[in-house]
């Protein structure tokens, strides 16, 4: 076997036991919190910025008022608003959840630690429990370097999020289409030339 299908068959198999270990009761609370909120405001940070960002835009394909902590075009956050951070394992993160607090905004954090000092901000968490810094309990350990495996499997979680709110919110894949981005050229490119 390859050293690359080797690592295939260990990026897969720890994909799959960080996502099986997902409790059922959490996916129901953020689903709920997602679909009663006036609006979705969604933080992360490097890398677990780039997840937020796709999960943002699925959220905005559905028809939600979603937002990027720190875009230009983020409004202001408060009461019947829902704060996600993807991670809550920075001081940034925890600033951002502590002045979201003050506002009335619902909190809720996908992370590897549910017991971090950001816990107490939260009004729930979701345990995600894929390696962030490596060595700790709560962590499902990987062979992968630094926090990748936790930043590959909220990617995924949220992909898989999506999928439920379509089902729970009656969206269908065209409806999402249907907002998706029309001046990028991506549908005129992939027509037949005549």
């Amino acid at each position: 076997m390859s050293d690359y299908n080797e690592l295939v068959e260990i990026v897969l198999k720890e994909h799959r036991v960080v996502l099986s270990d997902v409790k059922d009761a959490e996916v129901e609370k953020l689903l709920d919190a997602i679909a009663d909120a006036n609006r979705i405001i969604v933080f992360g940070i490097g890398r677990m910025k780039c997840a937020a960002r796709a999960f943002v835009m699925r959220l905005m394909h559905m028809g939600l008022d979603a937002h990027i902590v720190f875009d230009t075009t983020c409004p202001s956050i408060g009461e019947g608003d829902l704060l996600i951070v993807n991670a809550a394992c920075t001081t940034i993160g925890f600033t951002v959840m502590k002045l979201a607090k003050k506002t009335g905004a619902k909190i809720v954090a996908i992370t590897a630690d549910a017991n971090s000092k950001a816990a107490p901000l939260c009004d729930f968490t979701v345990s995600l429990r894929g390696q962030v810094h490596g060595g700790r309990d709560c962590e499902i350990p990987s062979e992968q370097p630094m926090a990748a495996l936790f930043e590959q499997t909220i990617f995924v979680f949220e992909d898989i999020i999506i999928q439920l709110l379509m089902k729970k919110l009656n969206v269908t894949k065209e409806q999402m289409a249907a907002r998706h981005i029309n001046v990028d050229g991506y549908m005129d490119f992939n027509e037949p030339d005549e």
